[in-house]
């Protein structure tokens, strides 16, 4: 998947792991480009099946009727509109043995931090199922053993989407705790996981 010119290439295997590595041949750990560099990874508790990529679409066109005639009005409004990293974006879609559908979707740094701000708060005050912990269910797992992997062997960087999509169904009153809590107001971050939402659709309207 990619933003803009950054490139990531997603890796799966058989311990229901996800990793994301780059190209970064003037790090160590690359060995003078020799090796891809582990960005990122995470348990996803499924077997993936297949990787497909898809654009990730804005959310001001994929809400209109007539999207042609939205994008170029935004672009008459905006000279740069479509040219920016977030409106360049390639994102992944993906099959499970069990039968579900999920994605994965690149941000930009100021989304990311603030979603990884309210996933930890998020993480802490919201109830869980059978009291489990949602954090460490999401750790890489290098073997199927408990404590298998070293905590410094993970590069986590992952968001959760199942668990950062549940601040929309939240009361108001818990809502605006949240967003203070990270110092953000709810309509930044429901604007955001609209955003994500939207970049995460892979099945194109038709219109008639």
């Amino acid at each position: 998947m990619s933003r803009g010119a950054a490139m990531t290439l997603l890796c799966h295997d058989d311990r229901q792991n996800l990793q994301f590595f780059q190209y970064a041949p003037g790090e160590a750990a690359a060995r003078g480009g020799n090796k891809l560099v582990c960005r990122a990874d995470c348990h996803l508790g499924t077997q993936t099946t297949a990787f497909v990529l898809h654009f990730c679409r804005s959310s001001l066109l994929i809400h209109s009727a007539t999207p042609t005639s939205t994008l170029s009005a935004l672009k008459q409004q905006d000279a740069l509109f479509g040219r920016s990293d977030d409106d360049q974006r390639l994102g992944v879609h993906f099959g499970t043995t069990d039968g579900g559908v999920g994605s994965i979707v690149p941000l930009s740094e100021p989304v990311y931090w603030r979603f990884m701000a309210l996933q930890s708060v998020m993480a802490n005050a919201l109830e869980t199922n059978c009291a489990l912990n949602q954090r460490d269910w999401r750790l890489y797992r290098r073997t199927p053993r408990r404590g298998g992997c070293r905590s410094n062997d993970r590069k986590k960087s992952v968001i959760d989407g199942d668990l950062l999509l549940q601040y929309a169904d939240l009361p108001v009153a818990d809502q605006e705790d949240l967003a203070a809590a990270i110092g953000s107001t709810v309509d930044l971050i429901l604007d955001n996981l609209l955003d994500v939402q939207c970049g995460s659709l892979m099945l194109k309207r038709v219109h008639k």
